[in-house]
C-alpha cells in the first residue's frame, strides 16, 4: 500500500473506531479508575484490588487510555492521569465525566442507530427508534433524565466565558431563556451583585435550578418561573439569554420563541443568543457534527450567522455583532429594529 493509500486507510480506521475509544473512556470512568488514578500513581494490579477488577483486563485498557494520552506510564505497570485525563476526574474544576457518560449512554447511541433512516426519510431519528420525542422521553425517564441534565451542565461550561465576552455591567435585569440549571445566570449575579436575573424554564428543570439559584431567590434577586418560552416570555429585561435553546428547534418554533422575544423587548433590549453560530460558507467539524447530533436528537440543527439573521428579520431584530467563545461557540448580539 502506497504511503498516501496507507495514511488515509488509518485515518479512515481512527474514524470508523471511534465509538470503541468513546466506550473506553467511559468505561474508565464508569469503573473508578479515573478518580482512583487522581489520589495518584498506581499500577494495573492495584488498581484491581482498590475497584474489584480483572488485573490482566484493567491492564490493557489502561494501555489503550496511555496510547490515547489520557494516562502516562511513569515506568513499567505504574499509571497516572495525563492533563486530558485529569478533565474526566469527578473534582475537576471543568470535569467532561458527566458529557463521557452521558454520549456512551444507551438511550444516546441507540437513536443515533436511527441516522441512516433519519437521513433516508427525513425523520427525526430520536422518535423514530423511542416512539416519542426526547423531552417526553425524559418526563418518563427520570434516571436517564438526571444524566442527561449533568451532561448538559458540563456542555454550558463551553459558554461559561459569555461574561468576559459580554459586558453586563450595565444591565440591571436579565433573563435567561430556558436556562437549564441555572449554572450560566448564577455566575452573572454572582459578579454583578445590582443585577436581578429571572430563569424560565420546564418545571421538571426547576428543580435543579431552584437549588443552584437559592441564595439569589433567598437574597431578593432571582425569580424562578414555570414557563413554556413557545407561548411567551416575561417583559422588559435589558438582556435576554437564549443559551443551546434554538438548535433544539425547527426553524418554525424558532420565529416563535423569537417573535416572543421581540414582543418582550424594550428599544434598549438585547437579545444574547449562544450557539455553535457556524461561519458561512465555511464548515468546522465540531459544529457540523453536532449539526447531525441535532438531527438525530431533536428537530433543530445548527444555524450560520446567515440562518440566524434570517430568522431575526422577520420578528423585528437584527444581528449587531458576533463574538467568539470557546469550542466554536460563538455569541450573536441581536437588537430591535
Amino acid at each position: 500500500m502506497a504511503g498516501r493509500e496507507e495514511a488515509e486507510s488509518r485515518e479512515l480506521l481512527r474514524l470508523m473506531v471511534g465509538p470503541w475509544l468513546a466506550e473506553a473512556v467511559a468505561a474508565a470512568v464508569r469503573l473508578g479508575v479515573v478518580d482512583r488514578l487522581g489520589a495518584g500513581p498506581a499500577g494495573a494490579g492495584e488498581l484491581a484490588g482498590a475497584l474489584d477488577l480483572d488485573p490482566e483486563s484493567l491492564g490493557r485498557l489502561l494501555r489503550l487510555l496511555t496510547a490515547l494520552g489520557l494516562l502516562e506510564e511513569e515506568r513499567p505497570d505504574r499509571f497516572r492521569l495525563a492533563p486530558t485525563g485529569e478533565l474526566l476526574h469527578s473534582d475537576h474544576p471543568s470535569s467532561m465525566r458527566d458529557l463521557a457518560l452521558l454520549y456512551r449512554s444507551d438511550f444516546f447511541i441507540s437513536a443515533w442507530r436511527g441516522l441512516s433512516e433519519a437521513v433516508r426519510t427525513g425523520e427525526q431519528a430520536f422518535a423514530a427508534v423511542h416512539g416519542r420525542d426526547v423531552y417526553t422521553y425524559l418526563d418518563e425517564h427520570p434516571g436517564d433524565a438526571g444524566l442527561f441534565d449533568a451532561g448538559m451542565a458540563v456542555g454550558g461550561s463551553f459558554a461559561e466565558g459569555l461574561p468576559d465576552a459580554y459586558d453586563f455591567a450595565a444591565e440591571s435585569r436579565v433573563a435567561d431563556i430556558g436556562g437549564g440549571d441555572g449554572s450560566l445566570l448564577a455566575e452573572l449575579l454572582r459578579r454583578h451583585p445590582r443585577m436581578h436575573g429571572l430563569l424560565q424554564e420546564r418545571p421538571q428543570v426547576l428543580a435543579g435550578a431552584r437549588e443552584r439559584l437559592a441564595p439569589y431567590v433567598d437574597e431578593g434577586r432571582c425569580t424562578l418561573l414555570d414557563g413554556d418560552f413557545r407561548d411567551s416570555v416575561p417583559a422588559e429585561a435589558d438582556v435576554y439569554l437564549l443559551c443551546r435553546v434554538l438548535h433544539n428547534w425547527d426553524d418554525d418554533s424558532c420565529a416563535r420563541i423569537l417573535a416572543n422575544c421581540a414582543a418582550a423587548m424594550s428599544p434598549r433590549s438585547r437579545l444574547l443568543i449562544v450557539e455553535r453560530i457556524i461561519p458561512d460558507g465555511r464548515h468546522p467539524w465540531l459544529s457540523r457534527a453536532f449539526d447531525v447530533h441535532m438531527m438525530v436528537m431533536t428537530s433543530g440543527r445548527e444555524r450560520t450567522a446567515g440562518e440566524y439573521e434570517a430568522l431575526l428579520r422577520p420578528v423585528g431584530l437584527r444581528t449587531q455583532e458576533l463574538r467568539e467563545l470557546s469550542a466554536e461557540m460563538r455569541v450573536l448580539v441581536a437588537a430591535p429594529v
